[in-house]
């Protein structure tokens, strides 16, 4: 029982972190591709922070039992930051989730010409027949979508490398220094999405020592995925320079059956963050105005008008703050562990 919870919270974890920049590889291009070599240390880096940081928040929202976000920053903040920081946050777990939504929508629409709102409808009705079995349904999704995620990431990867093999000469300039840098910024653009989902986890197990192999779990998925997409991405570099999903356009050389499998990747790693945000946001409300959470997941219905905005647009406007919040809040986490560990000596 104890080890089946580590892989529940392992795959909701690994299933938040890796969204539609990370799975589509326009983010590991970003962050970590245009490092050559290096990136892949960065790569490793991240997922390094990715499991001490997991494992603070599980750790700690397992102890308190926390439902939510203010659960877990109220004794960190005080009152008035909290107060800031919750509302943020439910903000941005709303439009996360329909730039997740509205990101599966597009995908699905762009390749099989689906109707653009009659998919965001049904989509947002499944996710939120799913989320009434609170933990359950979570779970039992997460761990089949990101099941699927690392098969066909790794059947792409294991196509790029035998063509790799054929013709291995890659030449590129690149940053020998600014590895380091890029994975600390992206681990901190991703610790609000961690944070968001993680705090309303507390009451899944009364066991803290879930919260480690959990986090050892989440971060090995972000390093197996992120290190097949860093070599999908390097291997196929100079054709992917401007490319909007890189993904699909090195799937789509390979022929129907792999670029299938690439809009599936897409789709389920959108829909793991768009189900971790929307039981974020489900649960603060429920806890914040004394709904009953049942009800609550309704509200995420007012996902469907949101994701009219364009899919770009939405990104544009939100995850720029993602990384400040992201920061801030990391510093408050690790500056209470460390008085916490002093308090302790004394």
């Amino acid at each position: 029982m104890n080890f089946r919870r580590k892989i529940g919270l392992g795959a909701i974890y690994m299933g938040t972190l890796i969204g539609a920049g990370f799975a589509s590889g326009q983010e590991i291009i970003s962050f970590f591709t245009v490092y050559g070599k290096h990136g892949l240390l960065g790569i490793g880096f991240a997922s390094i922070l990715f499991f001490v940081l997991g494992y603070l928040i599980l750790k700690q929202s397992i102890q308190i039992r926390s439902q939510c976000l203010r659960d877990i920053l109220l004794p960190i903040a005080g009152e008035r930051l909290t107060l800031l920081f919750d509302t943020t946050m439910d903000v941005f777990c709303l439009a996360g989730y329909s730039i997740m939504l509205s990101g599966c929508g597009a995908v699905l629409e762009e390749s099989f010409n689906f109707e653009y709102m009659y998919t965001i409808v049904v989509l947002c009705t499944i996710f939120v027949w799913t989320l009434s079995k609170e933990f359950t349904g979570l779970e039992e999704l997460n761990k089949l979508l990101v099941a699927v995620i690392l098969f066909l990431t790794i059947l792409i990867g294991l196509t790029c490398i035998k063509d790799y093999v054929k013709s291995p000469a890659i030449n590129m300039e690149v940053d020998e220094k600014g590895w380091f840098r890029s994975s600390v910024l992206y681990v901190s653009y991703n610790t609000t999405l961690a944070l968001a989902v993680l705090s309303a986890l507390g009451s899944y197990t009364n066991e803290d020592s879930v919260a480690l192999g959990a986090a050892a779990i989440g971060a090995s998925g972000i390093f197996a995925t992120g290190a097949l997409m860093w070599f999908i991405t390097w291997a196929n570099y100079p054709q992917l320079l401007g490319v909007q999903v890189p993904l699909l356009r090195v799937a789509r050389r390979y022929g129907n059956f792999l670029f299938l499998s690439s809009v599936i990747v897409l789709l389920s790693a959108m829909m793991t963050t768009a189900l971790g945000l929307g039981f974020s946001f489900a649960k603060s409300l429920s806890q914040k105005f004394g709904i009953n959470y049942r009800r609550a997941i309704f509200l995420l219905f007012l996902g469907v008008p949101l994701a009219k905005y364009s899919f770009a647009g939405l990104i544009n406007k939100v995850y720029p703050l993602l990384g400040k919040l992201g920061i801030i809040f990391a510093i408050l986490l690790a500056t209470k562990q460390v008085f916490k560990y002093l308090n302790r000596m004394i």
